[in-house]
C-alpha cells in the first residue's frame, strides 16, 4: 500500500485577519454514532451556519490500482484511506472563511458520478470521522475535540444491521469485512485517539444532555470570539 497522502504546504488557519469559524472534531469507532450526532449538533446550532466535513467524503478511489489489486487494498478503517490532500485544503479553505467543492479529485464519491458542487463557507465546522483526532491538522484546527464511545458489543451489532438490513448487504460479507477492516484498525488508528479529546461522550443511552450541554457550551465560544473580532477591528 503506498505511503499516506499528505499536503505540507497547505496552511490551516488561513488569514488571520479573517473571521475563523469554530471548529470541532468528532471521532469515535464504526457505528458509535459520529454522524447522528454531528447532524442533532448542527441542528440545534443551525443559526452559526454548520457544515460538516465528513472524512468519509474523502475515502479514495484507488483507481490507480486494478480492479484485483484494488480489492487487496481497499481500506476505510486505515488513514491510508482519506485522500488527505484534498481533505486538508478543504479544511484550510474552511478556517480562512472560504467555501469548498465536493467531492475532491480522487475520491469515492466523485467515481460514483456525484456531480461537483460548492458547499460554505460556514460558521461552524463539525469535522466527522474515524481519524479527526487521529489526525494532527484537525486537531490543531479544533477549538473543541470530541470522542464518542459505545461497546464494542453495541458498536459491531450496528455496523452489522446497518451493512445487512439498511444498505441490503451480505451477512458473510459484512462480518468478512468487519475481521479483516475494523477490527485490527480500530484499537490503532481511532480508540488510541481517546486521549485527545476535551470530551468523552457515551452513545449506547440517550446523548439529548450531552447535545445540549455542548450546543450551550460552542455558543457561548462563538459568542466569545465574536467579540474577540469586535475588539480587534
Amino acid at each position: 500500500m503506498p505511503p499516506m497522502q499528505t499536503d505540507v504546504q497547505t496552511p490551516i488557519h488561513g488569514d488571520p485577519a479573517a473571521r475563523r469559524p469554530i471548529v470541532v472534531a468528532i471521532a469515535g469507532g464504526t457505528a458509535s454514532g459520529k454522524s447522528t450526532f454531528a447532524r442533532a449538533l448542527a441542528a440545534q446550532l443551525a443559526d452559526l451556519r454548520p457544515l460538516i466535513l465528513m472524512q468519509d467524503r474523502y475515502f479514495r478511489d484507488f483507481a490507480e490500482y486494478s480492479p484485483e489489486q484494488r480489492e487487496a487494498v481497499r481500506t476505510a478503517n486505515h488513514p491510508d484511506s482519506i485522500q488527505w490532500g484534498a481533505f486538508h485544503q478543504a479544511l484550510a479553505n474552511l478556517c480562512a472563511g472560504e467555501a469548498i467543492v465536493e467531492p475532491a479529485p480522487g475520491t469515492r464519491p466523485l467515481q460514483r458520478g456525484e456531480t461537483p458542487h460548492s458547499v460554505g463557507p460556514a460558521g461552524l465546522v463539525l469535522i466527522e470521522g474515524l481519524f479527526a483526532l487521529w489526525d494532527e491538522r484537525c486537531r490543531e484546527a479544533s477549538d473543541v475535540k470530541l470522542y464518542l464511545e459505545a461497546s464494542d458489543d453495541e458498536r459491531a451489532l450496528r455496523r452489522i444491521h446497518r451493512n445487512v438490513v439498511t444498505d441490503g448487504g451480505d451477512f458473510e460479507q459484512a462480518v468478512a469485512w468487519y475481521r479483516r477492516d475494523v477490527q485490527p484498525n480500530y484499537p490503532i488508528y481511532t480508540a488510541a485517539t481517546r486521549r485527545y479529546a476535551d470530551l468523552i461522550v457515551a452513545t449506547d443511552h440517550s446523548t439529548i444532555v450531552a447535545l445540549r450541554v455542548l450546543a450551550n457550551a460552542i455558543r457561548a465560544l462563538a459568542v466569545q470570539t465574536e467579540g474577540q473580532v469586535s475588539v480587534s477591528k
